[in-house]
């Protein structure tokens, strides 16, 4: 019954809120069309009030355990918590539409009260998008034509040929398949809703845009439309920082960021919103930039629809982990995009000619000039991440099974862009409070100039900068000829530090972005502090930047701590720990307790560590196979200060059916004068020491180091003993090679694959006879220097556009009562 009342609650609310779209229609086009404002609002109330009872009848249908509809039977179980069951009502399609369905319809209250002479048409148009995701959730039937996905569908009205519903019709299942295991983590109760926030809000200025296109209010819809697109900016930024931050807690990859095209998908509408705001702010100040703000306000709703298809077309489901199952709205998503570039692109062609122009272009050394060209570029950089975003819709066109685009692509493309947008972003803000004109830009900009080169060199000199991003020449497959010419040695150059210029940059940019702005903060602070909106949030992106260069251009795995570039071993980033045995890694030592449950009846393992500073701790990762017998691995992290230990493992249990774990053998990490017992009492391992007298006819012509492992390997069968020497060198092009010692009568082979040269320990890969005992771990472990800064950075950043969107509202305050 509660399922049948929800969902005539959803068909309600679909056909009032089409009667609201079309009083909204018909008051637009009329004046003093009081009759038809009061219908449309009168109708929007219905539709909300439709929408609340729809959203209630499915919180109470997950509560209660209603496992006979389909939603409830996929997204819930008896064992979750409460808050977890109250996140399964956005874990799938439909209930998550209905969670974007209830924002709207809060939004659309909010456009009666502050959009003033702009309601009509503004609401129109947000009415026509209620419409459409209203459409996505009524599940309606029209011959052999379904529109939507019904959260209210019964399992067997969903799955009709299941073999146990032709069995017993009215079979309810005991249980249900509780949420996806990634989404176990506080963070994801907040993130979705908090993105979808971000989605709904940025329909307002969307259709003030429409709304002035229509109605040619072309000077006066920026008023009313800034203080929308900065909550929008704000809440769809938090969203995604929130959505950051649960993947650095939940997933294994170490980061908080990998160019997912889910959260990419996200991140573009941002973008854009971002690049509106700053065009509305030229638009206000000096006449300019109409048509940039138009374009970009339209645009970014378009890309909120657009990642909406991403994200739950199907199209994306083999390619990231955030992406939902088709469930047949690919063509309603379509429609929907359509109609929304149809209209915003029909008004502004149509309008295009009307639109105001200024008489004259502004100065180069102007601040509308260089905010526009910030803004220019923001654009350049949405449309980057775009392309590799879609790439797998444009591959559909060339091959049955595209694939995404690789990670270098963004940093490639981006890059660059985020160095010139970054350090305008410190120049323009220092032309727009100062009114700078070219005889005195040099004493405007000397300071932060000046702090900005001293903390560069400070992080060139005084950080492993170029140690970390400076990359090993490769040898050319050219002839020697051709790698003699110009242009290859050119190539070659920046191949190898190009990226390293690139970042250093980067970091200049960031620092002059960061003294400029606090240069103006300091000077609008002691006036009046509401004005610095602006400046608060750019200081804090330029914090941010700082953090993400720190964090990710500087995390390092712990076998690669305190080892020179030369020596590393990039494929070899993990080690194993066996129970009980303390081992010395990275100037840390690590020891493997044991294993224990979470209060989900999870496993964890037990870690204590003794930092290089003498600090102990105990971190406990949790590595488990769920109900699918899927691997689901959730990392711990030490937090501190100026940086993070990170750290995740991986049992021995999921090597069981790997083929490379498979036959007898492993890793062993020794010192010099360590022994070791092999298998079952098969062969003892001493490694005595060093020997760099290699002979010279083992070796490439291309070596530059070579070292022989010293082992003394006794078959304890026969008691015989042998010295083996496997050999570790690097060849001129920075590259690792192994030669490798195999006793063939013993069935026993050994390679010397990584040592450290500080701590004199050495790494033997062993073939032939089982190395680890039944309880071992693979560890994979990162420092993340100053990652703090990433979450200071953000949270400054939303703070100076909460000060802004505040300044705004009460400027809109005086508007709306005329």
């Amino acid at each position: 019954m509660i399922g049948v009342l929800g969902h005539l609650a959803v068909l309600s609310a679909f056909v009032a809120c089409v009667l609201a779209g079309l009083a909204y229609w018909q008051a637009a086009r009329q004046r003093d069309a009081f009759d038809w404002i009061r219908l449309a609002r009168g109708s929007w109330h219905v539709m909300f009030g439709a929408t609340v009872v729809a959203s209630g009848a499915l919180l109470y249908l997950i509560l209660t355990h209603q496992f006979q509809y389909a939603y409830v039977y996929q997204y819930s179980s008896r064992d979750l918590p409460l808050h977890y069951l109250i996140s399964s009502f956005w874990a799938g399609q439909e209930g998550s539409f209905l969670l974007w369905i209830l924002y709207t319809g809060l939004l659309g209250f909010g456009m009666m009260r502050w959009s003033g002479r702009f309601e009509a048409p503004a609401m129109a148009v947000i009415a026509l998008s209620q419409a459409f995701l209203l459409s996505m959730v009524i599940g309606v039937k029209l011959g052999p034509l379904t529109i939507g996905s019904s959260p209210f569908q019964l399992l067997v009205e969903r799955f009709p040929d299941a073999p146990i519903f032709r069995q017993n019709p009215g079979f309810v299942p005991a249980d249900g398949n509780g949420l996806n295991d990634l989404l176990l983590n506080p963070w994801m109760t907040a993130h979705p809703p908090t993105l979808f926030v971000g989605f709904a809000a940025m329909a307002a200025p969307f259709a003030l845009a429409i709304a002035a296109l229509w109605q040619r209010r072309y000077r006066e819809w920026i008023r009313v439309a800034m203080p929308w697109m900065l909550f929008a900016v704000l809440a769809l930024g938090a969203g995604i920082l929130l959505g950051g931050y649960w993947a650095y807690e939940t997933l294994s990859f170490g980061g908080y960021w990998a160019w997912d095209p889910v959260e990419n998908s996200s991140l573009v509408p941002w973008i854009t919103g971002v690049a509106a705001l700053h065009a509305m702010l030229i638009q206000r100040r000096s006449g300019r930039a109409y048509r940039m703000a138009l374009v970009l306000t339209l645009v970014s709703y378009v890309l909120v629809i657009y990642s909406t298809f991403l994200t739950r077309s199907g199209i994306l489901g083999d390619l990231s982990v955030h992406s939902f199952v088709d469930l047949g709205l690919h063509n309603q998503l379509l429609v929907w995009i359509a109609s929304m570039i149809l209209l915003g692109g029909i008004l502004l062609v149509a309008r295009y000619r009307e639109l105001p122009a200024p008489a004259d272009e502004p100065p180069a050394l102007s601040r509308e000039a260089w905010i526009f060209i910030g803004a220019l570029l923001l654009t350049i950089t949405a449309l980057v991440i775009l392309v590799g975003t879609s790439a797998p819709i444009l591959g559909k066109l060339f091959r049955d099974n595209p694939a995404s685009v690789a990670t270098s692509f963004y940093n490639q493309w981006t890059l660059p862009l985020a160095v010139v947008f970054t350090f305008l972003m410190g120049a323009a803000q220092l032309i727009w409070w100062h009114k700078m004109e070219v005889d005195m830009a040099h004493r405007l900009l000397w300071r932060p100039l000046a702090l900005s080169v001293g903390a560069t060199l400070a992080v060139l000199l005084g950080t492993p900068f170029v140690e970390h991003t400076v990359r090993p020449l490769m040898p050319s497959a050219d002839s020697p000829m051709a790698q003699a010419d110009l242009l290859g040695g050119l190539t070659q150059l920046w191949q190898a530090y190009g990226y390293s210029l690139l970042l250093l940059l980067l970091v200049f940019a960031s620092f002059f972005a960061f003294f400029g702005n606090l240069q103006v903060l300091w000077r609008i602070g002691r006036g009046n502090p509401r004005l610095a909106g602006g400046a608060l949030s750019h200081v804090g992106l330029a914090i941010m930047l700082l953090g993400v260069v720190a964090s990710s251009g500087f995390s390092l795995p712990l076998p690669h701590r305190g080892v020179p570039p030369a020596f590393r071993d990039e494929e070899r980033t993990n080690f194993v720990l066996v129970r009980d045995e303390p081992r010395r890694v990275g100037g840390y030592e690590v020891r493997y307790e044991g294993r224990g449950l979470t209060p989900e009846g999870h496993t964890f393992y037990r870690l204590s560590f003794t930092a290089p500073d003498g600090r102990t701790f105990t971190l406990k990762p949790v590595a488990y196979q769920n109900r699918r017998e899927e691997w689901i691995l959730h990392p711990d992290i030490k937090l501190s200060l100026w940086k993070d230990l990170f750290v995740a493992v991986s049992p021995a249990e999921m090597f069981e059916q790997d083929s490379t774990f498979s036959e007898k053998g492993g890793e062993l990490v020794l010192a010099r004068g360590d022994s070791v017992v092999l298998g079952r009492q098969e062969f003892a391992l001493r490694f005595v020491g060093f020997d760099t007298q290699v002979d010279p006819s083992l070796l490439p012509d291309s070596t530059t180091i070579a070292v022989a492992a010293v082992l003394h390997v006794t078959n304890l069968q026969t008691q015989e003993t042998r010295i083996l020497r496997p050999v570790y060198l690097v060849r001129a092009d920075r590259s690792v090679q192994y030669i490798q010692t195999r006793v063939r009568d013993w069935n026993l082979a050994i390679t010397f694959t990584s040592m450290n040269v500080s701590s004199g320990e050495i790494t033997l890969a062993i073939e032939g006879v089982d190395v680890m005992p039944d309880d071992w771990i693979v560890v994979q472990a990162y420092e993340k220097p100053l990652i703090n800064l990433v979450w200071l950075g953000f949270l400054l950043m939303s703070g100076g556009i909460g000060l802004a969107l505040m300044r705004r509202a009460r400027e809109l305050r005086p508007v709306l009562r005329r």
